[in-house]
């Protein structure tokens, strides 16, 4: 295919030298034959009469001669002229003609430039629109390598016997929502209910220290007065011994003398003064208070830690209900010690 570019200014120039030119040329070379030929009036000057002039005989035929000469060469010139007038006026015309085709290939140039610009542009535009149409289509062509590779994927899937249609993998997933949000609302309940049993398993474990405190200090007591008791025993069987070494008492009616009691009767007197140690709690010192405030921070720490992390469910019943046969263990213990003492 044949390009078509812009000439230099120098191939122009040879062009317009070289192209023919025979309507522009005729004015111009009719015009140079015309004055510039050797039959021209302009080289060739008029006749003039011979001077001496002729004999009067002759002269007359001269004169006539001479203006029948002069008169054919004014029509002549007459007509020269008129030859002439026409000839530049058609050489005017063909200079205008000239101009005005110099006029036109100006405007022509500069609309040729506008549409090389334009056409440049639109040219441009052109290949960036393929450019653009080209990466889009590489894009294109991609995805749709991927859909045909997930096309064959998932045929591969599903056309496995083994797998559930999209239906019942639907209805599976309801249900394990539905599931989900049951299990979730249980937890709800539950975790309600463990934080309930604590509170109830904290205020047992605050009943159980107070009980603890109760029983620990009636068993002080009671040991406060069996050790006032031995000390006063003691003290009794000193001054009896003391006594009754010294100087033996004289028996009227024969009989031996009494000999202290012995230890079961001391125990059961101690046990009927002690009967009542509820009543005599308010008389304990300073060293046994505080010795009890240690006790209860103690008892209180071993009930925190016996309480089940808020994770554990079911756990807080079981261990109430071993902390609670614990204490009743401990209280039925407790409690037949003191009847032991009390039967005693």
């Amino acid at each position: 295919m044949a390009s078509y570019a812009l000439l230099d200014q120098a191939e122009e120039d040879t062009l317009h030298k070289s192209r023919l030119l025979n309507v522009e040329e005729k004015p111009f070379k009719r015009i140079t034959k015309r004055l510039l030929a050797p039959q021209s009036l302009i080289s060739a000057p008029p006749t003039l009469p011979p001077t001496p002039p002729p004999d009067a005989s002759a002269a007359g035929k001269a004169a006539a001669a001479h203006e029948a000469e002069k008169q054919q060469q004014l029509d002549e010139r007459r007509q020269w002229r008129e030859d002439t007038l026409l000839d530049f006026a058609a050489f005017e015309s063909s200079i205008i003609r000239i101009q005005f085709l110099l006029t036109s290939n100006i405007k022509e140039r500069e609309r040729y430039a506008a549409e090389k610009l334009k056409i440049q542009a639109t040219a441009q535009a052109v290949r960036d629109n393929t450019v653009e149409l080209r990466m889009q289509l590489e894009e294109a062509q991609r995805k749709l390598a991927l859909r045909k590779e997930y096309d064959d994927l998932a045929e591969k899937i599903t056309s496995k016997p083994t797998l559930r249609s999209r239906e019942d993998q639907h209805t599976n997933l309801t249900k394990l929502n539905a599931e989900i949000a049951d299990l979730e609302r249980e937890s709800q309940e539950y975790a309600q209910t463990w934080s309930e049993r604590r509170q109830q398993f904290g205020r047992i474990i605050e009943e159980g220290v107070q009980l603890r405190r109760l029983i620990r200090d009636e068993k002080e007591e009671v040991e406060r007065r069996e050790g006032m008791e031995e000390r006063e025993d003691g003290e009794d069987d000193q001054r009896g011994r003391s006594s009754g070494g010294a100087t033996p008492r004289h028996e009227t009616d024969g009989t031996t003398p009494m000999r202290p009691a012995s230890q079961e009767e001391v125990e059961k007197e101690r046990s009927s003064r002690g009967r009542s140690p509820l009543s005599n709690t308010q008389n304990m010192s300073e060293g046994e208070e505080k010795k009890a405030e240690v006790e209860d921070e103690e008892m209180a720490e071993e009930g925190e830690l016996a309480a089940e992390p808020e994770g554990v469910v079911a756990a807080p019943v079981e261990g109430l209900v071993a902390l609670d046969g614990e204490d009743g263990d401990r209280q039925a213990s407790e409690g037949k010690v003191v009847e032991q003492m009390d039967t005693s």
